[in-house]
């Protein structure tokens, strides 16, 4: 079976706020070339927060596309998710008064 890879993606890369962030638009971070991964990477960089809107991956794609920029390691006072450790649910249910996250200083 031969491996296809994607055509280089073209994107858009929108500045969020004056000193940092950006959101990453037109890109599937499940089919990702090395040309692609340089962008994000550089983006990432000169942006320091980067975020990505409407992507649904599954926990082994999440793990894949964050290997390119590091290694994965086990929150120690979270748990993760089933079956992945380095996986963590950032959710509030309605039932909850205080976000993830809401005591960082």
């Amino acid at each position: 079976m031969a491996t296809v890879q994607p055509a280089s993606q073209t994107f858009d890369i929108k500045r969020i706020s004056g000193s940092l962030g950006a959101e990453i638009h037109g890109v599937d971070l499940r089919t990702l070339d090395s040309s692609a991964v340089q962008k994000i990477r550089q983006a990432w960089l000169d942006h320091k927060v980067i975020f990505f809107r409407n992507q649904t991956l599954t926990p082994e794609s999440f793990l894949k596309f964050s290997a390119q920029f590091g290694e994965a390691i086990e929150y120690p006072f979270v748990k993760g998710i089933d079956g992945y450790p380095t996986v963590i649910e950032v959710l509030k249910r309605e039932h909850e008064h205080t976000n993830f996250g809401g005591v960082w200083q």
